[in-house]
């Protein structure tokens, strides 16, 4: 089970993996799709509302499953110091891989 920290997970438990520290997983998003689809139809967005949070979550889950499956092909036992970045078309977000100590 790989365990998962927002900030710097606990030394003596864990070890930062140097070769895999700050690594940066980038995913372009669009809601042109949506916007386009909410003009024809306007009537549809009604009682809809954050289509575009929603849109940057689904992007940002799609991005922490590369970041778990890439956790279990170096055999990392965690996940640390990850940042999120969002801009207007695209989300970053990096994180740092650990070793149980010992």
């Amino acid at each position: 089970m790989i365990k998962i920290f927002k900030g710097t997970p606990p030394k003596r438990k864990f070890i930062l993996m140097k070769r895999y520290d700050g690594v940066s997983f980038q995913q372009k998003y669009s809601i042109k799709i949506i916007e386009d689809f909410f003009q024809k139809f306007p009537e549809e967005k009604q009682g809809r509302k954050n289509f575009k949070n929603k849109e940057i979550q689904n992007v940002k889950l799609l991005i922490y499953e590369k970041i778990i499956k890439k956790a279990g092909k170096i055999k990392a036992d965690c996940i640390g110091n990850i940042k999120e970045k969002t801009f207007p078309k695209y989300i970053t977000i990096t994180v740092s891989y650990f070793k149980k100590h010992g």
